[in-house]
């Protein structure tokens, strides 16, 4: 499995952590912080789990969960009326758009979907509205900044999951680098 490493190099005089935040695309997929001298490792990969969540009156309900591998994917939340019961569920249809997941509602209610990434920290939640859909990016890029002594550093990006990012201390230790490697 690829993982992608968040490394603080900065000496423990200057600060006892420094927090990451991770993206893929536009989805923070890790906020972690790491002590001074420490590294932690976030998984990637592209494996999803998806489930959602809706209101019919005052019942909640709950559909079946989807797993899948593919990059490219429309889900579909619906509420189907099976011998006089309702049915909430999600199903899978070939992806609309590369790299991304489309969350589709049909119901009369906005729709929580909730995606995770098995093995990771990943959970992106998003709110559809009735009738409407959302988009989640599904390519592999991963950009990186992090936040040391109240100082944010640039964001740096790559498309590769083994990638390092490294926190440092510039030469004059009251500003901060992130680099790649």
């Amino acid at each position: 499995m690829s993982q992608i490493t968040l490394a603080n190099n900065v000496p423990t005089s200057n600060t006892p952590a420094a927090e990451f935040r991770l993206l893929q695309g536009a989805n923070q997929i890790a906020r972690i912080g790491v002590h001074a001298g420490g590294a932690a490792a976030v998984p990637t990969t592209t494996s999803y789990n998806v489930q959602a969540t809706t209101s019919m009156g005052d019942f909640t309900l709950t559909s079946n969960a989807l797993t899948f591998s593919d990059t490219s994917a429309l889900v579909l939340a619906q509420v189907l009326n099976e011998d006089g019961y309702f049915d909430f569920q999600l199903i899978q249809l070939p992806g609309t758009q590369p790299s991304a997941i489309t969350l589709e509602n049909t119901w009369r209610s906005p729709v929580q979907f909730t995606i995770t990434q098995p093995g990771t920290p990943v959970e992106i939640i998003n709110v559809v509205d009735e009738s409407n859909n959302a988009i989640v990016s599904t390519a592999e890029q991963w950009s990186c900044y992090a936040i040391v002594n109240g100082i944010t550093t640039a964001t740096v990006t790559t498309n590769n999951p083994n990638a390092t990012f490294t926190v440092t201390a510039d030469n004059n230790e009251s500003s901060y680098t992130l680099t790649l490697s």
